[in-house]
């Protein structure tokens, strides 16, 4: 018959060389050290996650409302957009992840204009992110120097200039005679191509490496022309 203080012994001795115990115990004990490593890197991360996640839910409003004001392609920017913003979304959530540490659930409150409107605020938005919003978060990554984090954000930003001259390409047609001249927006046949390592965004079928995180071509992968939901 086994005594207590064996049985103690035995449940101790299988709890430390179980396969699952030991991987959690690694875990927790990561995530306490990559918090007290990185407190300000994970921070700024969440920073980036919050603020791509809302911009990708925005473009799907934007992108919805070209759709509905019968503005088929610059719809299509919208939602190649959203891909882009939400693969550096997805880029920072892994990042958060591995280093231990959850995200909670954000509330996003989406707000949606007409068209001409929406171009405008997204070419402020995106201008806004590439002087002033990710300058200082890489600024600010470079006191932890956390490598993955630091390329992470270093490719939002590049996305984010080829997003703006996206944006801006169809914003010369946002003046006075906006719904007569974006009718010449709506005669092009563009065609969007997206690389899900780093979000870069491009009108060409790819036929080199990408241009931002040379990754092959292979990843990057076109774009379907998106479609006006019903209620």
């Amino acid at each position: 018959m086994i005594s207590r203080r064996q049985l103690l012994y035995f449940s101790t001795l299988f709890f430390f060389y179980s396969p699952l115990a030991t991987l959690k115990s690694f875990a927790v004990a990561d995530g306490d050290k990559y918090e007290k490593r990185y407190p300000l890197t994970i921070d700024l991360l969440k920073k980036a996650y919050r603020t791509e996640m809302i911009a990708s839910k925005h473009y799907d409003g934007y992108c919805q409302k070209a759709l509905s004001e019968d503005y088929q392609n610059i719809a299509y920017l919208f939602s190649t957009l959203s891909v882009s913003e939400k693969i550096h979304a997805d880029n920072y959530q892994k990042l958060i992840v591995s280093l231990g540490t959850t995200l909670r659930k954000i509330e996003i409150s989406v707000s949606i204009s007409n068209t001409k409107e929406n171009l405008n605020t997204a070419s402020m938005k995106e201008l806004e992110k590439i002087n002033k919003f990710y300058p200082e978060i890489l600024k600010e990554l470079s006191s932890e120097s956390h490598e993955q984090a630091v390329k992470s954000c270093m490719y939002s930003w590049k996305s984010h200039q080829q997003h703006e001259e996206m944006i801006n390409d169809i914003k010369k047609y946002s003046g006075v005679f906006f719904r007569l001249l974006a009718r010449k927006i709506e005669d092009m046949k563009p065609n969007y191509y997206v690389c899900e390592i780093c979000g870069s965004t491009i009108t060409e079928k790819p036929e080199k490496p990408c241009v931002i995180c040379s990754y092959p071509m292979s990843h990057y992968r076109a774009i379907k022309r998106p479609i006006l939901l019903t209620p």
